[in-house]
């Protein structure tokens, strides 16, 4: 039968929160009582777990991350910077993979809430007015991680790059290179922020320096390899006039963009330029190497943690609602200057 903190507490004749206090070191126990609960505890062999370590200070040292999809490089990077925060603050990691559903991560939320998470971290795609709610009825803290709420609400703090700004700094490069005949390959339109934003920073770009763009010259995908492909595609089948280069809004669709072109006959940078976005592990080991949109997703989930133990900590009188990790965009081989 399992050893409860009850049971020791009742043998050692003192009571759960004296046991507690011993277990977690949290507040002065004299030395008699607290060897007598040694003396219990290596005797049981107990081994308590982290609800019962948190009997007095209320909290199991668990938080928990949702993402869209932890086989992506990017939520990886990001989950390794919340990690390497909350070792140093003695925590667990609890990461969950929402698949990118909204109705997931409404039922990840609960499930979050039952384990008694003492904060979350969530980097979900589709962050609206229900989702919101959900999240101000939490009795624990939530930062919102690459990404903002769609409805702009204030009272959630956010740790994020800012996409607008970014694609518009990109597509910026890419006139500044002689482009105008300048397509995109964006995000799914239902993401608010890589997905809507960064489509306004793309139009806001080009509408500075009077620059017309087709509908044809854009599509959407999801992020996946398998939509670069078919966005490109589209776009080469269905124009009789080529862009000179095409803004997309990640790295491994870029990286399918050029395989099409590939196959096509038609020569990147040649022919057609290709800005990637987020500098990931593979921009610059693919040929020809990626010019590309450097996010470092590792300082921003490190900022996000931070953020949200401040939050826990009670410490978050000058916090900003909005921070933004910076983005810097690197030059290499896939764009030429026309």
């Amino acid at each position: 039968m399992k050893v409860t903190i009850e049971d020791i507490a009742k043998e050692a004749n003192v009571s759960i929160a004296t046991v507690s206090r011993v277990i977690n070191n949290t507040k002065a126990v004299s030395p008699e009582l607290r060897q007598r609960v040694y003396d219990v505890i290596q005797k049981r062999n107990f081994k308590p777990n982290a609800l019962a370590k948190g009997l007095i200070t209320n909290k199991t040292h668990i938080i928990g991350i949702v993402v869209p999809d932890i086989s992506n490089s990017i939520f990886g990077a990001l989950t390794k910077g919340i990690n390497s925060v909350c070792e140093q603050k003695g925590y667990t990691l609890m990461v969950c993979d929402s698949g990118g559903q909204k109705e997931k991560e409404l039922e990840l939320l609960e499930i979050l809430t039952d384990k008694k998470v003492d904060g979350l971290l969530f980097a979900g795609v589709e962050i609206n007015g229900s989702l919101v709610k959900e999240m101000k009825n939490k009795d624990y803290p939530i930062v919102l991680v690459t990404q903002e709420a769609a409805d702009g609400d204030e009272e959630i703090k956010t740790v994020i790059h800012d996409n607008v700004k970014a694609t518009y700094d990109a597509v910026s490069f890419l006139i500044k290179n002689g482009h105008k005949k300048i397509a995109l390959i964006g995000g799914p339109e239902n993401d608010f922020s890589s997905g809507q934003k960064r489509l306004k920073g793309f139009r806001l770009a080009l509408e500075e320096h009077k620059i017309d763009v087709p509908d044809s010259y854009i599509e959407h995908g999801d992020f996946s390899f398998n939509s670069g492909f078919r966005c490109m595609k589209k776009i080469y089948e269905e124009n009789s006039v080529l862009p000179t280069a095409v803004m997309v809004c990640n790295d491994v669709m870029a990286i399918a963009a050029i395989r099409f072109l590939e196959g096509a006959n038609m020569n990147v940078p040649g022919d057609i330029s290709i800005m990637g976005f987020d500098d990931s592990e593979y921009a610059n080991y693919f040929s020809p190497e990626l010019s590309t949109v450097r996010i470092s997703y590792f300082d921003e989930g490190e900022k996000a943690a931070k953020t949200l133990f401040k939050l826990i900590d009670n410490k978050h009188t000058n916090i900003p609602t909005t921070q933004f990790i910076p983005h810097k965009i690197i030059r290499r081989n896939s764009v030429r200057r026309v």
